[in-house]
């Protein structure tokens, strides 16, 4: 296969890649949608327009040939380097420092190709800066803080260095060997194929990430769900009876639930429900695994808590929710305050069913109590009735 049809393969290649990317993310859902997508198929897009230019070198201007094919296709680095800054949720990236070394690169190579004709010297020039493109690149994906994506950032990691590795053999065997220029073509295609599948495999692992957080969570107050709780319940209760400490948990529900949904409506019952939530986030541990069971009832899982830390934390709980105002959406202000049955086992003792089971008991408790109480208040006191009143003549 000669040089033009080899570049010409490259190129389509690369475009193909690049619609590939684009369609992809176009296909996402605008909440998954990657922010990144369009810059790597713009990457991709460049690099291949590039090639093709290279590829007709002699059929068309050098000018056109030699200094924007190789402009074009040295974009790959500057632009897949903003891809990745945007993927992994970074503000900083080396945008313009890598266009300046675009340039620098491309005035190196029409230097050594047409006032000093230097293929040696040209190739040993040229290499470095593409390192550092390529460096520039792998310090970003070293500093990806989600770990959803990490398998796929390691290997576009992966990627850039063995796309580095083939120029650095180039460098060192360019003083002796006049190797042709297909065999570093095709190995960086290799690589660049790699890196547009390891970059695809990042939107496959967060669409899991997602469906499996929607699986796992209550699409209302943003809580864990009972699936959750089966879930992450086990692995932290397996872990305090290996250290044998206590577990407590809670069951909670909002008291007349039902009148505030049948009296106010239920966007008041669900403004009732996401304000529960939001304050079991705000005063709970990160340790600790609130969720949502169901209706009205919420159970918090209290991992190496004490009995007096578990009524620390419900008279807290209490307090905070008793202090909240919410409106209907009448501007109709009202209050909620809530019922809460407490438990605490020993580690050797603590499974779920048990927990449940007894905060369960305690919250049925802890409603008889309050039932009784509002009885008593509601009998009739006796009233002292006033005699017969003595009326005073009237004296005209």
């Amino acid at each position: 296969m000669d040089r033009r049809t080899l570049f010409t393969v490259q190129a389509g290649l690369l475009i193909f890649l690049g619609g590939v990317i684009l369609a992809s993310s176009y296909f996402q859902s605008r909440n998954r949608r990657d922010k990144g997508s369009v810059w790597f198929a713009a990457a991709y897009f460049c690099a291949g327009l590039g090639l093709g230019l290279q590829a007709y070198r002699g059929m068309i201007s050098d000018v056109i040939s030699i200094l924007f094919g190789n402009a074009l296709f040295l974009m790959f680095g500057p632009l897949a380097n903003r891809a990745i800054a945007k993927t992994t949720g970074q503000k900083r990236d080396y945008l313009v420092w890598l266009l300046l070394l675009n340039a620098a690169t491309v005035m190196n190579y029409a230097y050594y190709t047409w006032w000093q004709p230097n293929v040696v010297l040209r190739t040993v020039e040229a290499v470095p800066i593409l390192a550092v493109m390529y460096l520039a690149c792998i310090d970003l994906l070293l500093r990806n803080k989600d770990e959803v994506i990490r398998p796929a950032v390691t290997a576009i990691i992966v990627c850039f260095a063995m796309q580095s590795l083939p120029n650095f053999v180039r460098v060192a065997l360019a003083w002796k060997y006049q190797i042709p220029d297909a065999w570093f073509s095709w190995s960086g295609i290799i690589t660049i194929a790699g890196l547009a599948l390891s970059y695809l495999w990042i939107g496959n692992l967060r669409m899991h990430a997602e469906l499996e957080r929607s699986a796992m969570t209550d699409p209302l107050t943003g809580l864990f769900n009972r699936r959750a709780l089966d879930v992450f319940g086990a692995r932290e209760l397996e872990r305090i009876r290996r250290r044998d400490l206590p577990c407590s948990a809670l069951m909670m529900d909002v008291d007349k639930f039902k009148q505030i949904n049948d009296g106010l409506g239920h966007a008041a019952g669900d403004a009732s429900l996401c304000a529960v939530a939001q304050t079991l986030q705000k005063t709970l541990r990160v340790t600790d695994l609130a969720t949502r069971l169901g209706g009205d009832e919420f159970f918090v899982l209290l991992p190496d808590c004490s009995e007096a830390q578990a009524t620390e934390v419900v008279m807290r709980l209490k307090a905070a929710i008793e202090s909240l105002r919410l409106k209907t959406m009448s501007e109709v202000v009202f209050t909620i305050t809530t019922s809460i049955g407490c438990i605490t086992l020993s580690g050797q003792n603590a499974t779920l069913e048990e927990l449940l089971h007894g905060s369960d008991v305690m919250l049925y408790r802890e409603k008889q109590a309050l039932r009784s109480e509002s009885s008593a208040d509601m009998k009739p006191q006796p009233v002292a009735v006033p005699g017969p009143r003595r009326v005073q003549p009237y004296n005209a």
